[in-house]
């Protein structure tokens, strides 16, 4: 009776609990989210130049791995149009960036990388490039003579950043104009 008792009391509770509902399949949780594989950094500052003028330098890279990591920088205008850019893979750029670095390492590189080395930051300050010389002493042109002698008369902003093993490339400005002159290279007897 006992039995009998404990089966009675078994279907009244199962007559009074909510039906179970059958779905056929098993509920999967969410898959965790992927994290992306390689390397990569980013960074930006903004950058009040001499006369006023105001840009933002921003600076990102992405590889495989650190070491194969591809650094690009940019100049943007006050109101975000891109006035310059430039990719460097960063093995080129040993002045700028460790090429055993990890991830931690990569944006503390790229961080320094949009510190301007120009001092005084202005085109003026550039070594003067002598009328029928092939360049100026210790600057690689990536412009003719009247370009770059135009950037130095108008004494405009500069910025400059390094681009390889020992030489910092220069972007003079000019209001929402930037052009690349070229790299300063230490001068060799």
């Amino acid at each position: 009776m006992k039995h009998a008792g404990w089966a009675v009391a078994a279907l009244a509770l199962a007559a009074c609990s909510p039906p179970q509902r059958e779905t056929g399949t098993a509920e999967i949780p969410a898959p965790a989210p992927v994290q992306a594989a390689g390397c990569s950094a980013e960074t930006a500052r903004d950058w009040s130049a001499v006369g006023s003028q105001y840009y933002v330098i921003e600076a990102e890279a992405h590889g495989e791995t650190c070491a194969d990591a591809v650094a690009t920088l940019r100049i943007k205008s006050r109101d975000g149009a891109v006035l310059f850019t430039r990719d460097y893979p960063i093995a080129q750029a040993p002045l700028a960036f460790n090429p055993n670095t990890d991830q931690t390492g990569l944006r503390s590189d790229l961080e320094a990388w949009t510190q301007n080395t120009a001092e005084p930051p202005t085109a003026d300050t550039l070594p003067a490039w002598p009328r029928g010389q092939a360049r100026p002493p210790g600057f690689q042109p990536a412009v003719d003579r009247n370009r770059y002698e135009s950037a130095r008369g108008a004494q405009g902003p500069l910025f400059c950043f390094p681009d390889g093993a020992e030489s910092n490339a220069c972007v003079a400005m000019a209001g929402d104009r930037a052009t690349l002159l070229g790299s300063l290279t230490p001068e060799r007897p």
